[in-house]
């Protein structure tokens, strides 16, 4: 292994600017309001390049990475996703890129790209909750979506439940995550959720998303599609 340079990362910005493809930009773009500064680079190559960057000195990587495009982003949050080292080195890095997302597709892109262990979804877990109450859009996202993948399971089915009923931040892009994460609970844990949308537990945009996505969602039954479509307010 050897130190990650300058010269390395001037190197990195000339392969995304190899592999920019300015059809695929337009169109990423145009799914991600607000978000400029794109190489428009698939993800797949964005995936060989974050591996490529773990094979080398990935701390010295992150230490010389920047901010200015969006695939700069999203390579920062692949490496810290996928990098092995302790829990709490983990966390830290997360903490530090968190305030780095600005758009939903690097908040995805990133949360999925986790593989939590067993014993340490409790300090996760301690680790992600008060980003709920945060007033940046895509922290409270990520936490609500990192909720969806690793902590609907029966141990924990309650106090995320509890967790999304917590959230209080309107913006569309948590409320869509919300309603995303109910219908993912609901899937898993069908009792308990659906509970809460007889209840009306949830405002209205997140309600009645949330029903659209399970009636959209093959593993839910076509008794269920019915029943929730009697739901909607």
């Amino acid at each position: 292994m050897t130190d990650y340079t300058t010269a390395d990362y001037e190197m990195l910005l000339r392969r995304l600017e190899e592999n920019r493809d300015e059809k695929y930009r337009v169109f990423n773009e145009s799914l991600i309001p607000g978000t400029e500064g794109t190489y428009g680079v698939r993800a797949p190559v964005l995936r060989a390049l974050s591996k490529e960057l773990l094979r080398g000195d990935w701390r010295g990587y992150l230490a010389l990475a920047q901010d200015t495009s969006h695939e700069e982003r999203l390579l920062q949050g692949l490496v810290i996703a996928a990098a092995r080292c302790e829990l709490p080195e983990k966390l830290a890095y997360l903490r530090a890129f968190l305030p780095k997302i600005n758009n939903w597709a690097v908040c995805d892109m990133v949360s999925s790209t986790f593989h939590w262990k067993e014993d340490q979804l409790p300090a996760v877990w301690d680790f992600l909750t008060p980003y709920l109450s945060s007033p940046a859009p895509y922290e409270v996202r990520f936490a609500v979506v990192q909720l969806m993948e690793y902590f609907h399971g029966g141990p924990w089915i309650d106090r995320t439940l509890a967790a999304y009923r917590s959230v209080k931040h309107e913006d569309y892009y948590v409320s869509m995550a919300l309603a995303w994460g109910l219908s993912v609970c609901f899937v898993y844990q069908r009792e308990k959720t659906l509970a809460l949308l007889e209840a009306q537990a949830f405002a209205p945009e997140v309600h009645n998303k949330a029903i659209q996505k399970c009636r959209e969602s093959r593993r839910v039954s076509a008794e269920d599609k019915v029943y929730l479509g009697r739901l909607r307010v």
